[in-house]
């Protein structure tokens, strides 16, 4: 069938198959007649860019999802648009600030700040898969609540967008239901608990070690335990501790970020603080 036919068939313009064939995304085969002849298979192929199109997702990376077709192609896109809506909503909530008390300086330093949050957050939820980008992104994203202020701290974030532009970690096909199990109701509010552990354990260390004593000692226990070698969520631990060593994570991202940020160097002092009262207690 031409193009004429393949836009009514699939509710399209000829305009738009002419522009997802110039992009790659169609390659219909020339007819005798020298005109384009879609099959079967291209209107398949088209009714599924359309819906895509439809859903908001942009021609660049519509290739990958037809290409891939897996959940985790579509994991990061969905990953990618919840970053950009987030990305509109904090503009929005400035624009109306502004609106209102017409303060240009003050609204100013929030959009800097804004700006040079994002410019880390997005990289994070492209480097890392699913759950882990996006908890990464709201992780370090508390910590970059101000503008970058000082030639270091530019220099800083050059090295952060560098260094999360150049990394991409690889979640392996059978331990990617564990990362949707991380994503989940129930993942997230056991990861939220966690959070509030580790806020506790960082502000009193003391305290934190000697109110959870029975806890620690059962799970100290338990990590020896064949069973917790052999789960699924060992593996990702290991995995992720090796990249952390191997990509630069702890020697490049790391020392960068708490230049960038001096909240985020404070708490890496507490942090480093509690780890010292833990070896203290259960490493002797």
């Amino acid at each position: 069938m031409f193009i004429q036919e393949a836009a009514k068939r699939t509710g399209t313009t000829k305009k738009a198959i002419e522009y997802y064939c110039l992009k790659g995304l169609l390659n219909p085969q020339p007819a005798e007649n020298g005109y384009r002849d879609f099959t079967e298979e291209d209107i398949i192929r088209l009714k599924k860019i359309s819906l895509l199109r439809t859903l908001g997702v942009p021609v660049e990376e519509i290739r990958e999802l037809l290409n891939g077709n897996d959940t985790a192609v579509f994991q990061k896109i969905i990953a990618e648009q919840e970053t950009l809506l987030q990305r509109r909503k904090e503009q929005n909530e400035l624009l109306k600030e502004l609106a209102a008390s017409l303060d240009w300086n003050a609204v100013q330093r929030k959009a800097a700040a804004a700006e040079s949050r994002q410019s880390v957050t997005e990289r994070l939820v492209r480097a890392f898969p699913g759950f882990w980008g996006k908890y990464l992104s709201l992780h370090f994203g508390r910590f970059l609540q101000d503008p970058v202020r000082t030639e270091e701290q530019g220099n800083a974030l050059h090295d952060v967008c560098e260094y999360l532009d150049s990394v991409k970690f690889e979640i392996p096909v059978d331990l990617e239901n564990e990362l949707d199990e991380m994503d989940s109701d129930t993942g997230r509010m056991v990861q939220h608990k966690a959070d509030e552990a580790l806020a506790e354990a960082v502000n009193d260390p003391e305290g934190w070690l000697k109110n959870n004593k029975e806890i620690i000692d059962r799970y100290l226990e338990f990590q020896k335990t064949d069973e917790y070698r052999s789960a699924p969520v060992f593996r990702l631990l290991e995995l992720l501790r090796t990249f952390n060593q191997d990509s630069g994570y702890n020697t490049v991202f790391i020392p960068a970020m708490r230049r960038l940020s001096p909240a985020y160097d404070a708490y890496m002092n507490r942090l480093q603080e509690a780890d010292q009262a833990f070896s203290r207690q259960y490493l002797q």
